[in-house]
C-alpha cells in the first residue's frame, strides 16, 4: 500500500539522514516568528521577522524537498545538495506558494460571495420556515468550507512537482491536480493521515496561540497546564522540527510512489 509504505520509507530516511533535523529545525524556529511580537516591543521588528520568514520558507522547503528526495533514494543528502535545491528551485516555488495562496484565497472570497448571496435567501425564508432557513445557512458554509478544501486537496502536491519533477509554476499545479484526480481515493486517505499525525506535533503551538490571546487554555481543554511561553516557545520548536522534519520527508516519499504509478505521458505534457 503506498499511504503505509510512505511513512515506512519517511522513517527510514530521517533515521539514515539527521541532516533533515536541521532542516526541520530552521522551519520549527520560524514558525514560532508569528508570536515574536508578544516578546519584542517594536511591532516594526516583530511585521518584519514574520515577513523575512514567509520570504524564506520557499527557499527551506526547496532544499528540505530535494534533501528528503535523495534521502530516501539513497543518494547524497547533504548540506551542499539541500543549498543547491534549494537556490534552483527558490523563485518557482516563492511564485508557486503565491499562486497557492491566492487561489485558495480567492475560492474563499468567491464562493464566500456566493453564500452571502444565499445568506440574504436564507434571511427572507426566515420569515417563512426558521428550520429551513437554518439548514440553508448551514450548507452554504459546508459547501464553502469544501470547496477550500477541495481546492488545497487538488493543488497541493506544486511544490514537490517544482522541485522532484522540474516543473514549472503552471506544469506544477496542472501536474497536481492531474496526480489526485488519477489518485483521488489514495491522496484522500494521505491527505487525512498526514493532516492528523502532523497536528498532534503541533499541539504545544495551539497551548502557545491560547496562551496568547484571552482565551485561556482552561477554556478549551479541561485542565490548565499552567505551562508558561519560556516553556512551550521551545518544546513547540522541537516538536515542530520533529514534525516538519518527519512528515515532510513522508510526503517526499509519497510523492514519489505516486509519480512511479502515474508518470508523466505524453497527452499529460
Amino acid at each position: 500500500m503506498v499511504l503505509v509504505s510512505a511513512f515506512k520509507d519517511g522513517y527510514t530516511a530521517l533515521r539514515a539522514n539527521p541532516i533533515l533535523l536541521v532542516a526541520g529545525l530552521f522551519v520549527g524556529g520560524g514558525s514560532q516568528l508569528q508570536y515574536v511580537e508578544h516578546l519584542i516591543d517594536p511591532p516594526l521588528v516583530s511585521a518584519g521577522a514574520s515577513l523575512a520568514w514567509l520570504v524564506f520558507f520557499p527557499f527551506v522547503l526547496g532544499g528540505f524537498l530535494g534533501t528528503a528526495r535523495a534521502a530516501v533514494e539513497g543518494t547524497d543528502a547533504s548540506v551542499s545538495h539541500f543549498v543547491t535545491a534549494a537556490r534552483t528551485h527558490y523563485l518557482r516555488l516563492l511564485l508557486g506558494t503565491v499562486l497557492f495562496v491566492v487561489l485558495v484565497f480567492g475560492t474563499a472570497i468567491g464562493v464566500g460571495l456566493v453564500g452571502f448571496v444565499l445568506g440574504i435567501g436564507s434571511m427572507a425564508l426566515a420569515a417563512i420556515h426558521e428550520m429551513a432557513a437554518f439548514t440553508a445557512g448551514v450548507v452554504s458554509l459546508l459547501l464553502w468550507l469544501v470547496a477550500i478544501l477541495a481546492v488545497i486537496l487538488f493543488v497541493q502536491f506544486y511544490d514537490a512537482a517544482i522541485v522532484i519533477e522540474d516543473q514549472s509554476v503552471t506544469d506544477a499545479f496542472r501536474r497536481s491536480v492531474g496526480l489526485v484526480r488519477s489518485n483521488l481515493k489514495s491522496v484522500v486517505g494521505f491527505s487525512l493521515a498526514w493532516l492528523v499525525l502532523l497536528n498532534a506535533f503541533l499541539i504545544p503551538e495551539y497551548l502557545l496561540q491560547l496562551t496568547l490571546t484571552d482565551a485561556a487554555p482552561a477554556d478549551v481543554l479541561p485542565i490548565d497546564l499552567g505551562l508558561p511561553i519560556a516553556v512551550l516557545l521551545p518544546i513547540g520548536i522541537v516538536l515542530s522540527a520533529v514534525g516538519f522534519a518527519y512528515f515532510y520527508t513522508v510526503y517526499t516519499a509519497y510523492y514519489l510512489r505516486l509519480i512511479a504509478i502515474s508518470p508523466i505521458t505524453t497527452e499529460s505534457v
